[in-house]
């Protein structure tokens, strides 16, 4: 396993930045680059499911955002950007590590398109098996 530290740049209080190391890597999964993806969906998993009990992110919370994706067959913007409001309130709802997963997601909903949606919904099923394979409950 490598040492690096979670999305490619500094933590903060052990939590990911949204900046840009971890932009960059996201564009690289969305643009089909296989082995990106699934690095950075084994990282990401990993880390939505450590921590206490309280900072954890629940199957429930995660699975509820696939399923919303699952159910676009074809690319959506409409309903693509709907994602973003929904996972606001998660995250203000709930603490720990649904923020991270909103700020995640968000910057993905940026960068995706009709020609990666595809690899969207790729990233994003890879995060919720590894964030199972990790613990996550």
């Amino acid at each position: 396993m490598q040492n690096r530290q979670y999305g490619g740049g500094p933590q903060r209080s052990g939590q990911p930045t949204a900046g840009a190391p971890q932009a960059e890597r996201i564009r690289k999964a969305l643009d089909g680059a296989g082995a990106e993806l699934i690095e950075f969906a084994r990282e990401t998993g990993e880390y939505l499911a450590s921590g206490s009990e309280r900072e954890k992110l629940s199957v429930s919370q995660i699975r509820n955002v696939l399923d919303d994706i699952q159910r676009m067959r074809t690319f959506d913007e409409n309903r693509l950007q709907m994602l973003r409001p929904r996972l606001a309130y998660a995250a203000g709802r709930h603490q720990g590590r649904v923020k991270d997963l909103q700020s995640i997601v968000d910057t993905a909903i940026e960068m995706t398109n009709a020609g990666n949606f595809k690899h969207f919904k790729n990233l994003v099923e890879a995060i919720v098996g590894y964030h199972r394979y990790y613990g996550g409950k």
